[in-house]
């Protein structure tokens, strides 16, 4: 392969290096306005060739306004023996108008992973000698990927801002492409594609919720050609056959594993015995190394490889597994997975590289029962926070199976409240409250400390209207990995309603308190993402003293979208009111007109009757009210 750039590319890239001459330059007066570091532009040219190669040509140039961080102290390119890396110029102009040329000698050359293990997979550095103010670095280099299984989603929004994003492609292969919504312009003949933003803002964090990602491009061929094969990725099925492919062969059960696998579920009294004590020697005796799918290979290392070196990633713990159950006689298979939130799996793409995770589907006669052995605080079938109700890519033998929700096991990422209201003779009441969080939910004021997480689950549902009573009323009464319980109560006096002797009983909702901040447009930088999907209930009930009533009344209020569901009932007459409430996320990005629809909900509902109950002596008869409909 040459060092230098063909023909074809040298020619694209100076016409485009004459053209952010003429568009990018930023007047020296501007610096105090600009950010510590910005980007001036970050253009990439790609071409695909006919032999299902391609060769990409990366140039990025940084401006230093103010003290510049160690995060733009120098560039890191991850590459593999199906990624190869050479330098074609780094020039780094100092303050003082001098300029540094660096060359491939100083290039620093780290292995990502120990010795013997995926040794291939490195990482080039390149240090960029100087970020005070005024320093300026233009840094270009040339990506040949020998496999198009590792072309990279381009232009993921940064830390700073970028002023020119430019992405052309020249493709000898059909290919598909996702773009961001209304982020990018685009232009297509029958040679290139060219996608170009004027300015990619600098990357937005929002507390409790996964980084929104607004600008990104990503190229995706119909057909590859990975260790002399060639795979389709028309569907997801076929993603999971890819993988099917390269780890069915490993996972076979050789003497040493069924003869183990014996010995594990020799005391076992049923299926999901023998699949505990299969996933608890996995998980005590093969010790975790973390190592991204497609930065050292996809394939997974031989089972008995691992069950000899005692250690590996997550999925040759999972080939491990497979293996062992499969000599134990238990349908198991692979399940490909992201950790990542989920606007990473681009559904209209089907790709293997968006994921970053394998764990292992159990086939039950209940259904898939999911573990993950990668994580040594994890308990049998219960899975960490980050993968409950994930959709995971099954790759058994065919035919294979769409995403499938890991939730079949596994009712975490769940809020269970349960408000009693016990009515006194003399209009005082007494409210008791309990609080289930299921397995470590996914909220985030879960802690190892009891009492911190009493403070965060309080502050988090009842600050408003509980602040000087709680910490005495409260205490956290069950506390593990698997549930947390939640036990208080608090008093009041009942005010008068305005007819009559009638009395009126605010039924507070945690709920409601909850779900409006979390909904709340004017806090939400991205109101459509979540990292999680969940679910709550609330259950208010009042307990009525002899001589008292309540009105006779019913009603239901019901937002039922694809993705996302709350139905509120509230029914009552005589010493019977009980107020029911459900909420369920089930999707993890919501269109940004459903996610205002079900605010504007949110509002009503907050603000029905049910909200306030009135309650009489029960020597009064109870009127009609026409303003109170039975249904809504």
């Amino acid at each position: 392969m040459q060092n230098g750039l063909s023909c074809k590319t040298a020619k694209r890239f100076y016409l485009f290096i004459i053209f952010l001459m003429l568009v990018c330059t930023v007047p020296t007066s501007m610096a105090d306005e600009l950010p510590a570091v910005e980007c001036l532009y970050d253009s990439v040219f790609l071409d695909i060739e006919s032999d299902y190669t391609a060769e990409a040509v990366f140039r990025q140039k940084y401006l230093f306004n103010q003290p510049g961080s160690k995060e733009y102290s120098s560039i890191r390119v991850p590459v593999n023996r199906h990624v190869e890396f050479s330098l074609i110029e780094a020039t780094h102009i100092l303050p003082n108008g001098n300029a540094v040329s660096i060359d491939n000698n100083d290039i620093e050359t780290v292995s990502d992973f120990s010795p013997g293990y995926y040794s291939d997979s490195k990482t080039k550095i390149i240090h960029l000698p100087s970020t005070r103010p005024g320093a300026m670095a233009v840094v270009s280099y040339k990506l040949k990927y020998k496999s198009l299984l590792y072309l990279p989603q381009f232009f993921r929004q940064k830390t700073i801002p970028t002023n020119k994003s430019y992405l052309e492609i020249s493709s000898e292969l059909p290919f598909e492409y996702y773009v961001s919504e209304n982020t990018f312009r685009i232009a297509r003949d029958s040679q290139y594609l060219v996608i170009f933003a004027e300015n990619v803002p600098d990357i937005a964090y929002e507390t409790d919720m996964p980084t929104a990602d607004a600008y990104r491009v990503v190229i995706r061929p119909d057909t590859i050609s990975y260790e002399d094969n060639k795979y389709s990725f028309q569907s997801w099925s076929d993603v999971a056959a890819f993988y099917n492919h390269l780890s069915d062969d490993r996972m076979l059960p050789g003497l040493e594993i069924s003869n183990l696998a014996d010995s594990l579920c020799v005391d076992a009294g049923d299926l999901i015995d023998s699949v505990n004590a299969l996933f608890n020697f996995v998980r005590d005796n093969i010790r975790y190394i973390s190592v991204d799918i497609g930065r050292g290979e996809f394939k997974p290392l031989p089972a008995s490889e691992v069950l000899k070196k005692r250690y590996g990633d997550c999925k040759d713990q999972s080939a491990l597994l497979i293996a062992l159950c499969r000599a134990a006689g238990i349908r198991a298979n692979p399940a490909l997975i992201t950790t990542r939130s989920r606007p990473d799996v681009i559904t209209p793409l089907p790709w293997p590289g968006y994921f970053n995770h394998v764990i292992t589907a159990v086939d039950t006669s209940a259904g898939y029962l999911f573990l993950d052995a990668s994580q040594l605080t994890c308990c049998f079938g219960h899975l960490p926070p980050e993968l409950r109700n994930r959709r995971a890519l099954i790759c058994g033998a065919e035919p294979f199976l769409e995403f499938t929700l890991t939730s079949p096991y596994d009712p975490g990422n769940r809020l269970d409240f349960e408000l009693i209201y016990k009515i006194n003779p003399t209009g005082s009441f007494r409210c008791d409250v309990n609080l289930k969080l299921n397995r470590d939910p996914a909220f985030e004021f879960y802690s190892k400390n009891p009492e911190q997480e009493l403070t965060g689950v309080l502050h988090a549902f009842l600050s408003d209207n509980l602040t000087h009573q709680r910490q005495l009323g409260f205490k956290v009464d069950h506390h593990s990995p698997g549930l947390v319980e939640i036990f208080g109560h608090f008093f009041g006096d009942l005010p008068k309603a305005a007819k009559g002797n009638r009395l009126l009983v605010n039924t507070g909702s945690p709920f409601f308190n909850y779900l409006e901040k979390y909904f709340y447009t004017a806090q939400r930088l991205n109101p459509y993402s979540f990292d999680f999907t969940f679910s709550m209930s609330e259950t208010v009930r009042l307990e009525l003293a002899n001589n008292f009533m309540a009105d006779k009344d019913s009603l239901v209020l019901a937002f039922n979208e694809r993705g996302l569901n709350a139905n509120l009932t509230l029914i009552s007459g005589g010493d019977l009111c009980e107020i029911n409430k459900s909420f369920n996320l089930y999707d993890y990005t919501l269109s940004a007109e459903r996610y205002r629809r079900f605010y504007d909900f949110l509002l009503i509902a907050s603000q029905a009757p049910y909200n306030s109950i009135e309650i009489m002596p029960d020597n009064i008869q109870p009127e009609v009210d026409n303003a109170f409909p039975d249904s809504l």
